[in-house]
């Protein structure tokens, strides 16, 4: 598998072949010449840089005469992780944010998608069910005020019969009248001067540390460097003043819903 910036269950899965590794008195290249991979990528899997596979987490439970341990381990931290792999690092932040923030240039944001919408933009049951879990942040006891700002074209792409997406954008009025939602829409012209060309997603601490993901075509990167993310913040920042103001918006998603998805 390919090298990833390493998340809380990686860590974890590797803490565990690592500690295993140690009570077999084995070297990293003493235990990948027991089977055909590298030292470099014991390596990664230990590190958490790597995201192991199933057949690789067996021979390695083997090897060390783990028990099942690290088969278990696997399939807590790996297997039955809750959200597609690029946004896992940024999910576990976003858990425990004080403040989320949006900017979604393509699709309605995952935290404000109704069932419907899901169902038919995700391939599977279990990608949709990892997006319905991720949105119980926002009903959790102290939950997150979440700023988020829409591109006017995602109440408009037409990713489901029309009566899910009139259904959706109601979801979305529903919503937007929540204390700890604010809800934008941002008009065509209000991108001039700004390259924003992809959707991204920051995750304010208590301690102000802010973790940011920006959206890829074949997935998206975890952002903790502060240069880029002021830069992204400062994004944001420009074009929240730039957009419709909350009831301006539920104005315009209410006139969208009605005229577009009869």
């Amino acid at each position: 598998m390919g090298k990833v910036q390493p998340t809380s269950g990686t860590l974890r899965f590797g803490a565990i072949v690592n500690e295993h590794r140690e009570a077999a008195k084995l070297t990293r290249a003493q235990l990948a010449g027991k089977f055909p991979v590298s030292p470099t990528y014991i390596g990664r899997i230990i590190k958490g840089t790597s995201r192991c596979t199933r057949e690789t987490a067996q021979k390695l439970d083997d090897f060390l005469n783990a028990g099942g341990e690290i088969i278990k381990a696997w399939k807590n931290y790996i297997e039955g992780t809750d959200y597609p792999f690029a946004l896992e690092d940024y999910a576990e932040a976003e858990k425990t944010a004080v403040m989320l923030r949006s900017i979604q240039v393509m699709y309605i944001d995952g935290l404000l998608q109704a069932e419907p919408y899901v169902r038919a933009l995700l391939p599977n049951e279990k990608a949709a069910q990892s997006r319905l879990t991720r949105q119980s942040v926002l009903s959790q006891p102290t939950p997150p005020t979440l700023c988020a700002i829409l591109d006017e074209s995602t109440l408009y792409r037409q990713v489901a019969p029309s009566g899910v997406m009139r259904e959706q954008l109601l979801h979305l009025l529903e919503l937007s009248t929540r204390r700890n939602v604010v809800l934008q829409i941002a008009r065509y012209s209000d991108y001039q001067d700004l390259n924003v060309n992809a959707s991204f997603l920051l995750a304010t601490q208590e301690d102000m540390r802010v973790t940011g993901f920006l959206e890829t075509a074949v997935g998206g990167d975890t952002i903790r460097s502060h240069k880029l993310v002021s830069q992204l913040a400062n994004t944001f920042a420009i074009l929240q003043g730039r957009a419709l103001n909350a009831e301006d918006s539920r104005s315009f998603i209410r006139r969208v819903a009605e005229e577009q998805w009869k």
